[in-house]
């Protein structure tokens, strides 16, 4: 094909993608939850307040650098007058990113010589997968990983003087989509370094390494100032998003998960204990109903491409594929404390190159009975993803009608207006509340909150824990099971919470017929609550939390503070400290008359900021026991605090069934050296 042929062919492969994306986004309409998270701090940017959130309040809460700078520049070419406007242009952007990474990887299997059969069936696997389309056009940074991902693979393979720079960009590329990109980077590097083809990379594996040097030098030219300049504006290099996601992975305990699983992937998959299945099918596939085989097909694909890397025959870049695509897998199933579908389109790409790589090289056999069997195997694979984009395609138009639109959107124009100057929310879909809203927000997990990171260190992660200590003006919360405020507190619920406003859409999603429609169902009801009455009644240094003010008296000789349970006291420990002794129970009159208390649960917890330790746990129940009645006694030794680190002791008490007589004691902490 002459020069001009090849590049019109380009451009028509290129121009049917991007149309592909965009009429995607033109049937479903869908804007995903977390674009309106990014998009808040992107209009900030360009009405001139700041990368930030909440105006004047410096905290890195995007994760993606792409993912809000390019918002920001949408919007400055609407002049800020138009956010759905500003959406559509960003759309274009990622769309033309995913024909970018497709004509990559057709290059590619141009380059290794694919017949043209498989690079037909990579680029078509590519272009219509359900999760790789939905997340081109709802606001995510999606397309530019799968474009800068398409580039590494590209350039590891393209021979020449400026095979380290293709790579330093590319690698730079995918670091200013996500932080977390040195993964794939990682991967793809060493899975080529292990697996190493002289004819094709040019290079042995010292001379690698040297490539792989210079292409990190330049990564780091490139992205280092980024790095740099988060870490002046916001204090720090590290996105809050991180920060908050990284305290519900468990740390150190994510990173055994994945050591003591990752290696038995093949088999966890079968058991449900990977989400590598989720590489190839819809977002959140658990919830019903989709086909019966979807599970199956999911799980065979997913086993089959993690283990082509073991396969020593393999095309060279069929078992890189593979293997990046196994390690990134696995480590999506183990840290990450649940893997979000969008993480999963970059496996995708992994995958749909190792598959097609297999393919191509069993046509190569020429033959027939052979080609006849993978091309089937590659028609029933394109044609399952086919399937579930069309079924993926349903769901989120309604899901954007009914639960985006029609609920959360219409939840946070109504709290903007019926709040106050200075109110602030609590909820764990941030996004379309969030946005809507303008409140301050304090969110399940805390992406946009240094106050709930924070206090989950202080007092826990349970919700109405947190409610009790944070005193947010508004909850808005989901009436099912165990999220909504009775369940959570039944004295918030009693006394300092009222229920306002009830937001159910659930009636209209059951009329749907469309496939997983159990999560509409799950955001099709919230229940909003104003604050009546304080939760914090903070006294004498102290940090109390508790649906009822405290109060002092005396037990016998020893003056005690009463906090009624569910509370918390949060108190500072001075420096230098090493132990610490008092008394805790219940007054005498708890267990007396008719209705006394059938008892509560005493904790103490330390914390230093970076770590919470529980130092007691003890259940008295003195109507029952006679032991338990009077004031009980502890004397600990203290942890050793991190270095900057703000000490302090909390203080909780949790009632057992009811809270009827529920007013629990301590004395003042006597502090030791």
């Amino acid at each position: 094909m002459n020069p001009v042929s090849s590049r019109y062919a380009a451009a028509l492969r290129f121009g049917a993608v991007v149309l592909l994306a965009l009429l995607f986004a033109a049937f479903t309409d869908h804007v995903w939850e977390d674009y309106y998270i990014t998009y808040r701090s992107s209009k900030n940017l360009a009405t001139g307040h700041g990368l930030v959130f909440n105006h004047g309040d410096k905290l890195h809460t995007f994760t993606s650098p792409l993912g809000v700078l390019l918002p920001a520049a949408a919007s400055l070419l609407t002049a800020n007058t138009s956010d759905l406007a500003a959406l559509w242009l960003f759309r274009v952007m990622c769309a033309s990113a995913l024909g970018g990474s497709v004509l990559l990887l057709l290059a590619l299997a141009r380059r290794l010589d694919y017949p043209k059969v498989a690079a037909a069936f990579l680029a078509i696997y590519l272009a219509t997968d359900a999760k790789v389309l939905d997340f081109t056009i709802n606001g995510m940074e999606t397309a530019f990983m799968l474009l800068f991902l398409a580039y590494a693979l590209w350039s590891h393979f393209s021979i020449g003087r400026r095979q380290w720079l293709h790579l330093g960009c590319a690698w730079a590329g995918l670091m200013w989509t996500r932080p977390d990109s040195f993964i794939y980077v990682g991967l793809v590097a060493t899975g080529v370094w292990l697996f190493n083809d002289p004819e094709q990379t040019g290079a042995n594996r010292r001379q690698l390494l040297g490539l792989y040097f210079r292409a990190a030098v330049l990564t780091t030219a490139l992205y280092g100032p980024w790095l740099v300049w988060a870490a002046w504006y916001y204090g720090t290099p590290v996105p809050h998003t991180i920060v908050a996601k990284a305290a519900q992975s468990g740390g150190f305990s994510a990173a055994t998960r994945f050591l003591e699983n990752f290696w038995q992937m093949p088999w966890l998959i079968w058991q449900g204990k990977a989400a590598t299945e989720g590489a190839f099918l819809p977002s959140y596939y658990m919830f019903p109903d989709w086909p019966s085989w979807m599970l199956p097909f999911g799980r065979t694909l997913a086993t089959v491409c993690s283990l082509l890397w073991l396969v020593p025959r393999l095309r060279f870049e069929a078992r890189v594929a593979s293997f990046a695509f196994f390690g990134g897998t696995a480590y999506l199933s183990y840290v990450p404390y649940f893997p979000f579908p969008w993480y999963f389109p970059s496996t995708f790409l992994l995958a749909a190159l190792a598959l097609a790589g297999a393919s191509a090289q069993v046509w190569a056999s020429h033959r027939t009975w052979l080609r006849f069997v993978t091309g089937g195997a590659m028609a029933i694979i394109a044609a399952g993803a086919v399937l579930f984009t069309l079924g993926t395609a349903r769901q989120v138009r309604a899901q954007q009608a009914v639960i985006e639109t029609g609920n959360r959107q219409v939840i946070g124009e109504w709290l903007k207006a019926h709040s106050q100057p200075g109110d602030s929310v609590f909820m764990e879909p941030l996004g379309y509340i969030g946005y809507y809203s303008g409140l301050k927000t304090y969110d399940w997990p805390g992406m946009s909150s240094r106050e709930l990171v924070k206090a989950k260190l202080v007092v826990g992660t349970h919700w109405g824990a947190l409610i009790r200590y944070l005193q947010p003006t508004w909850l808005v919360l989901r009436p099912d099971g165990d999220g909504d405020l009775p369940y959570l507190s039944p004295d918030l619920a009693a006394t300092n919470y009222e229920l306002v406003r009830e937001f159910d859409r659930l009636a209209d999603v059951q009329q749907l017929d469309v496939p997983g429609r159990k999560l509409l169902e799950f955001d099709a009801r919230f229940r909003v609550y104003r604050l009546k009455s304080p939760t914090r009644h903070d006294v004498d240094g102290m940090e109390i939390a508790d649906p009822f003010p405290s109060s002092v008296r005396k037990i016998g000789a020893t003056v005690v503070r009463l906090v009624h349970a569910p509370g918390t006291m949060v108190l500072k420990v001075p420096e230098g400290m090493r132990t610490v002794a008092g008394q805790f129970g219940f007054p005498p009159d708890a267990h007396e008359g008719g209705t006394p208390t059938d008892g509560a649960t005493f904790r103490l917890f330390w914390t230093d900021g970076k770590r919470r330790v529980e130092l007691l746990s003890r259940h008295l129940d003195p109507t029952a026991i006679p032991e338990d009645r009077g004031l009980q006694s502890y004397e600990i030794e203290l942890p050793a605090p991190r270095a900057g680190g703000r000490v302090r002791l909390c203080f909780e008490s949790d009632p057992s069934g009811n809270s009827v007589k529920d007013w629990t004691c301590w004395t003042s902490p006597d502090f030791r050296r």
